[in-house]
């Protein structure tokens, strides 16, 4: 009897600390079928850095349009001009199945820095920017995964955005300024029908390293791990290293402006530029963000990211899941951060203490309770007909 109670505790434990195996699980079944090719996207940035600094209202800027326009043939192709804070600016929006509904936006910034203002060089801090990581390396993924968007047979739009004057400010109210005019005139129709922003910036450092970033959509973080995870564990397509699933970063960048309009949005980004850089440190905002910094391996693995989610439908119904635009409720954090970009947002390195969803802990709720019901009703069978068993055999023998 103790050896059966024992066995029975241990299964009802064990049932109690299982993760729910449904949040473990991709939305559909894993597509391995990849083909993004990170030389080619590195050829790309080596292009973009050729044309020179791309600072809005630049001749630089507008050629490096025309070149995305001519390599986006059968893609619907809009523009929007803004005058803002004395600059010219041009976004950029290229659209595949226009008019099918349910979109999901990739969006860079194509513009460059117009100062290296954190040049170790005081000298260099009134020169531009290179650009070919924090610029041309967003670009690039989204023109090397336009190549195959065409073959996948999508039911759903997609919309490459190339948001202008990213990179110009000196506060907060300067940053993100593209992104934030394309948000401004968006009609509620419009953010409604935006199922997911998912945006890349500074993806290209040889030492890639990247981590969830708050603000940001919970579904969406999610769901890009499991791809990172997928891609590793089911496709075999390299390991999971330069991702790490136990830390958080703060940052503000273009992804902010579409939260504000309650478009479920994150921003994978590499915040540490170069070998055992500090936050935001490194090549950050210096003349040595130059292409020989980039590496063709670090953009593939960024575009598996965007390729698996779009063919296995990863980026679909995140709506449907998230509470709101901007979900980081359910996590708890240990907060270290030091300031480095002033009122933007603090520098930092946050230790994600627990990350479980609440659907999984209602799951595992469920079938806690559900063996409790389950163990009680069998023991309490068990100890009733022991009962009556040893009843039974002290009765007294009688003979007819």
């Amino acid at each position: 009897m103790r050896k059966s109670l024992a066995s029975m505790f241990t299964i009802l434990l064990i049932f109690a600390h299982t993760p729910s195996v449904a949040s473990e699980l991709s939305p559909n079944v894993a597509n391995c079928n990849l083909f993004f090719d990170g030389h080619l996207a590195n050829e790309s940035v080596q292009f973009q850095t050729s044309l020179g600094p791309r600072i809005p209202g630049s001749n630089s800027s507008m050629e490096l349009r025309e070149s995305i326009k001519s390599n986006l043939s059968g893609w619907e192709i809009t523009e929007s001009n803004h005058n803002i804070n004395g600059m010219n600016l041009t976004n950029m929006f290229a659209t595949w199945n226009s008019g099918m509904g349910n979109t999901v936006m990739f969006a860079a910034h194509y513009d460059t820095r117009y100062k290296a203002d954190q040049d170790p060089n005081i000298s260099n801090r009134g020169m531009p920017v290179p650009g070919a990581n924090d610029g041309a390396s967003g670009v690039a993924v989204l023109m090397e995964l336009s190549r195959h968007i065409p073959q996948m047979n999508l039911s759903h739009e997609v919309t490459l955005f190339f948001t202008d004057a990213e990179d110009q400010g000196d506060n907060h109210s300067t940053y993100v300024i593209g992104a934030k005019a394309w948000a401004d005139n968006l009609s509620e129709d419009e953010a409604k029908s935006i199922q997911s922003f998912i945006l890349v910036d500074m993806v290209g450092d040889e030492f890639l390293d990247l981590r969830k970033t708050r603000p940001g959509n919970s579904t969406l973080w999610e769901r890009t791990e499991q791809i990172i995870r997928d891609l590793d564990v089911i496709c075999q397509k390299g390991d999971t290293s330069y991702f790490d699933f136990e830390k958080v970063d703060g940052i503000y960048d273009d992804h902010v402006p579409a939260l504000d309009r309650g478009i479920p949005a994150i921003d994978i980004i590499d915040t540490r530029f170069g070998e055992n850089a500090s936050y935001l440190g490194g090549y950050w905002h210096t003349i040595e963000d130059t292409p020989d910094k980039v590496s063709a391996e670090s953009l593939h693995k960024v575009g598996l990211i965007l390729e698996y989610g779009l063919r296995n439908g990863s980026w679909l119904e995140v709506r449907q899941q998230s509470a709101s635009g901007s979900e980081d409720s359910d996590i708890d954090y240990n907060v270290d951060c030091s300031d480095n970009m002033g009122d933007i947002l603090d520098n930092c390195d946050i230790d994600e203490t627990t990350s479980t969803d609440n659907s999984t802990i209602n799951v595992n709720l469920f079938f806690f309770a559900s063996y409790f019901i389950l163990v009680s009703t069998i023991l309490g069978r068990k100890l009733y007909a022991d009962y009556k068993g040893r009843g039974e055999i002290r009765a007294p023998h009688r003979d007819k």
